[in-house]
């Protein structure tokens, strides 16, 4: 599976995610109310995560890139702020090789679907698994976007936060992406990303 048909998913994921902040969702908690963190599991697409909420969650083909499958988990809190998990899942094999310039076309093509520019990008370990962190910011400097890349076998988690300026390296967006874990695998060791860094 070309790298276009990633890029053609994360260009799907932006727009869900931007339309998010400007839709009145059902189930989206006010900004008074404190958000409720629970663990979410989802055994059929592998993963673990702590939401602020119940997530909604929807799947889609990917429009071209059949049998690319997209599934989204998300929850809006407010109106400015969004946690989300997609998953990309390719067909047994097919999944793109786990690499930096893998990592960079995603959250380029992110950034340019959500109409950001990236402040930051680099390797992480999160989940106790290579991955990739990004950090982005709308043209009005007014939202934060925090990006993790996780890649695993046929599969590619993307995880992505976004709220009011400096959210992407606040607490809540620590806590979401620290929370997350592939299921099935053992502890992972300790996480270092962009947002945060090893002690000097």
């Amino acid at each position: 599976m070309s790298i276009r048909s990633v890029a053609l998913g994360v260009l799907f994921l932006a727009t869900a995610a931007s339309t998010a902040f400007a839709e009145d969702q059902p189930g989206a908690q006010s900004a008074a109310e404190e958000p409720q963190w629970t663990e979410f599991q989802s055994p059929e697409r592998g993963f673990a995560v702590t939401f602020p909420g119940a997530p909604k969650m929807t799947s889609a083909a990917v429009e071209g890139q059949n049998p690319l499958l997209q599934y989204d988990f998300q929850v809006s809190l407010g109106e400015d702020t969004v946690y989300s998990v997609v998953v990309f899942e390719y067909p047994p094999g097919k999944g793109p090789s786990p690499d930096n310039d893998t990592y960079v076309k995603l959250v380029n093509a992110y950034a340019k679907g959500s109409e950001t520019r990236l402040r930051k990008r680099g390797t992480a370990t999160i989940a106790g698994y290579p991955g990739f962190e990004a950090i982005a910011d709308d043209k009005k400097g007014k939202l934060s976007h925090l990006i993790d890349v996780v890649p695993s076998g046929d599969r590619i988690y993307m995880l992505v936060t976004a709220g009011p300026k400096s959210h992407a390296t606040g607490d809540d967006a620590k806590r979401f992406r620290d929370s997350f874990r592939l299921l099935g695998d053992g502890a992972p060791p300790e996480a270092q990303s962009v947002a945060n860094p090893p002690a000097q």
